[in-house]
């Protein structure tokens, strides 16, 4: 099957593969699988695409992750989890500014339970955040597992969920669930998304995030871009850390009231 022919590269083996499909979709209709070098071209371009939507954040180091994890004592201990946060190019890049974000959402909000979409490694963060519930939902089954190993080992508790959040009708209840520059990947797949999944959510604030720069701390990128998410919410404050902008928001009403413009 060509889905596997496009996992056996090692970086995407362990990608769902739900969420594999839905970015072959667009392709499917430009290329003929069964003709040989339009089957190539095909492969070669969803695995173009799986490196901008995933496979830009791996780094070569990743595979030292289990060595470092073995060296980390206690759950709390920073100097560690920072070396696996270097690890994963999100994480690399927020790493320096854990502390200020999660000191400014403290000073908003009470924090017990989180939920991260497309957490990458950023369960290696709570030694800044605190012994909190920490649930997660990430694509690849590597990182699952990895992250997963971390939380059983000092068992705390909480854990992270392999799948893609396409799937999902319905989510746990939390204090906060975080969206750390995803969204926009999200709408790469399928627009509107962003909308129907903001109103699924069942939490007292969701906490955003985007780049100001591109991978890597290159080229700056215009806030000016954002005015569809800021068209779909009601932004409690923004704050500005590193090459990240976030935008808390703030449930109002009841459950299925979330504060998003169209809900309420």
């Amino acid at each position: 099957m060509v889905l596997e022919e496009i996992k056996e590269k090692k970086e995407y083996h362990g990608l769902n593969d739900n969420f594999v499909r839905r970015v072959m979709k667009p392709y499917e209709l430009k290329y003929n699988i069964y003709e040989p070098k339009q089957r190539k071209r095909f492969v070669k371009e969803v695995r173009a695409k799986l490196r901008i939507l995933y496979g830009a954040f791996l780094l070569p180091t990743n595979k030292k992750r289990y060595d470092i994890l073995n060296k980390i004592k206690t759950w709390d201990d920073k100097e560690n989890c920072e070396k696996v946060l270097k690890m994963h190019l999100s994480t690399r890049e927020r790493f320096r500014h854990y502390d200020k974000i999660y000191s400014w959402l403290k000073t908003k909000t009470k924090i017990h339970t989180v939920f991260d979409i497309g957490c990458g490694f950023n369960i290696f963060s709570m030694p800044w955040l605190g012994n909190v519930h920490y649930y997660g939902l990430e694509i690849n089954k590597d990182d699952v597992d990895f992250c997963n190993a971390f939380l059983n080992k000092f068992k705390l508790t909480g854990a992270i969920r392999y799948g893609d959040v396409f799937d999902f009708d319905k989510f746990m209840r939390v204090d906060v669930v975080f969206l750390f520059k995803v969204l926009e990947g999200f709408e790469a797949l399928e627009r509107g998304f962003t909308e129907r999944l903001l109103k699924k959510l069942d939490c007292d604030y969701v906490l955003v995030s985007f780049a100001t720069r591109s991978l890597g701390g290159g080229k700056i990128i215009s806030e000016k871009r954002l005015k569809w998410f800021l068209e779909l919410v009601d932004v409690v404050e923004r704050k500005k850390f590193g090459d990240e902008v976030y935008f808390l928001c703030k449930k109002k009403g009841s459950t299925d009231s979330f504060g998003f413009k169209g809900f309420v």
